[in-house]
């Protein structure tokens, strides 16, 4: 499992069970189902709060590693052109199809700042491409892009962190599709009886998370690292899979844990992700819930409570 000496794994994954066909539940389905054994709710939260400290401690290390202030600049490219071009043909729904939300004009900080407008805001204008740009410079981990837009005072991306109409396309979506599958991977990774003969891609939970973490959506490029690991590409798919990969016709015959070098990297990808999403956000004035974030991300019908807190969130924690 990845971080091992600093997650306790095992807290988790000891308190799940695989059962083929579980008559238990209608209608009946194959996964993962908790032992409710007594010592789960603390032995659950132990394990949050492990993940938790650890993404917030390399992201405390992160943030040491740049500039504590910088210039805002009112002219000048947002991203390298090294990015423009290897996403030049990355497809959107919201773009014509085949073509980049990734573009000329948005690598171009004078774009960001006039979207704005004189107010300084995005808020009721609803700019996905920019959220997305934020989603690929996260995946691209390029860090002085991203906090320099985060102290702008013309470029308010605190506010493309959840959007959306009806439904949601922020760059909090980078967060969601990481820690559902670095949660999902190391689980059955430390699970070894989910190896033989592939038993792990009969779960429900893996392919419903295997299916979020590749499909093509309204302004997705949360899913391009994702895709790049179980697909080889980028791009979404439109009904087969087998657009995406020269083997697999379903979303079971992908087979993600047939190179443990390819994903091992895929994990340190998704845990980068990770804490330099935790950075970023914090440079907005954003604090996260992390323990929160990782009840709601573990799934398998694990018992859990919510309260409200102070400013009305709701604070999720396993029982």
């Amino acid at each position: 499992m990845h971080q091992s000496h600093n997650i306790a794994w095992d807290s988790l994954s000891s308190h799940l069970v695989f059962i083929y066909e579980n008559r238990a539940v209608t209608p009946h389905r194959t996964d993962l189902f908790p032992r409710r054994l007594p010592s789960q709710g603390k032995s659950l939260n132990h394990f949050a709060r492990t993940l938790a400290s650890t993404i917030r401690a390399f992201s405390a290390t992160e943030r040491t590693k740049y500039p504590v202030h910088y210039d805002a600049p009112l002219t000048g490219p947002v991203f390298s052109d090294e990015i423009l071009s290897r996403y030049s043909t990355v497809g959107s729904r919201y773009a014509n199809l085949g073509d980049s939300l990734v573009t000329a004009q948005n690598q171009n900080i004078e774009h960001w700042i006039d979207r704005a407008g004189a107010d300084s805001t995005y808020k009721h204008k609803y700019p996905g491409d920019l959220a997305d740009i934020i989603k690929i410079l996260l995946a691209e981990g390029a860090m002085d892009s991203l906090l320099m837009l985060a102290q702008h005072p013309k470029i308010p991306i605190d506010e493309l962190y959840s959007i959306g109409w009806g439904h949601s396309f922020g760059w909090d979506h980078v967060m969601m599709w990481a820690l559902d599958a670095y949660i999902l991977f190391n689980v059955i990774l430390a699970k070894p009886e989910l190896h033989d003969g592939g038993r792990y891609r009969t779960m429900e939970s893996y392919k419903r998370v295997v299916r979020n973490l590749i499909a093509w959506m309204d302004y997705d490029a949360q899913a391009f690292p994702h895709r790049q690991f179980l697909c080889g590409s980028r791009m979404g798919y439109v009904g087969e899979i087998e657009s995406l990969h020269p083997v697999a016709e379903k979303i079971e015959d992908l087979e993600p844990l047939a190179d443990g070098e390819k994903l091992h990297e895929y994990l340190k990808t998704c845990f980068r992700l990770l804490y330099q999403f935790d950075t970023v956000a914090k440079e907005c004035g954003i604090e996260l819930d992390w323990e929160g974030s990782i009840v709601q991300s573990t799934m398998w019908e694990l018992e859990t409570s919510f309260t409200e807190g102070e400013e009305g969130q709701w604070i999720g924690r396993f029982v």
